[in-house]
């Protein structure tokens, strides 16, 4: 199907190109990928880029690993790897296509969910473990099936204990949009408020490498009232 006899001691394809042949059973992914709202460029190019036609260590056959294959054109990212110290589980881990749609998608960023805070809770929600799927023995898929995990993946990932949109850091804390207690005007507020979503220099991911203390509290907060900036 993918070879024709060698000739000449050369190997032989049995189209013009790999991706012509990768197309042939995986037409999903090339309509993904002409379709897409917004296009991965990565992912125009020939699919043996990415994706080793042979054999991988990991799912999807990714030539390298499943985070290294985008560290080599997103350098911006691998930067972090000797610059920050604490790092994301998903994207220096798992890989980046657990958040992010890796052949083109329509959302900001090619993430998989529009909205940032149902991204983040598909993972951290008091609901995750719930609403994992089981995929075989030791595996479980997310993200209505479009990412596979190791069992154990969300039993050792911070579960925020939200209810009605609040409870995160402290109890009563909102995590969404939500009024400010003293003027009564709406404030933007989502996960990325307070988190960086790849690495950080401290624990906790938050935002400008701030530590978790008052004094980054105290950015949004004083005298304990909630303040627009």
């Amino acid at each position: 199907m993918c070879h024709a006899p060698a000739k000449d001691g050369k190997v032989v394809l049995t189209q013009a190109s790999s991706k012509e042949i990768c197309v042939t059973c995986h037409d999903d992914i090339a309509k993904r990928i002409d379709t897409a709202k917004l296009q991965h460029p990565g992912a125009m190019g020939d699919c043996v880029d990415c994706h080793n036609p042979h054999a991988s260590s990991q799912p999807g056959l990714p030539r390298t690993n499943s985070v290294d294959i985008c560290l080599t054109c997103h350098t911006d990212q691998a930067e972090m790897l000797t610059t920050k110290k604490v790092f994301h589980k998903p994207a220096f881990q798992t890989g980046c296509a657990t958040c992010h749609e890796p052949h083109g998608g329509d959302n900001d960023h090619l993430l998989r969910i529009k909205a940032v805070n149902t991204l983040c809770l598909e993972c951290h929600g008091p609901d995750a473990l719930s609403q994992a799927k089981a995929a075989g023995e030791g595996w479980i898929t997310i993200f209505d099936g479009k990412v596979t995990l190791r069992a154990d993946y969300l039993r050792n990932t911070p579960i925020l204990p939200l209810r009605y949109g609040v409870g995160h850091p402290t109890e009563g804390h909102p995590v969404s949009d939500t009024i400010d207690p003293k003027t009564q005007k709406p404030v933007t507020m989502n996960c990325l408020t307070c988190h960086q979503p790849h690495a950080s220099l401290h624990a906790g991911l938050l935002v400008k490498d701030q530590e978790a203390n008052m004094a980054f509290c105290r950015t949004c907060h004083t005298e304990g009232m909630l303040k627009l900036r």
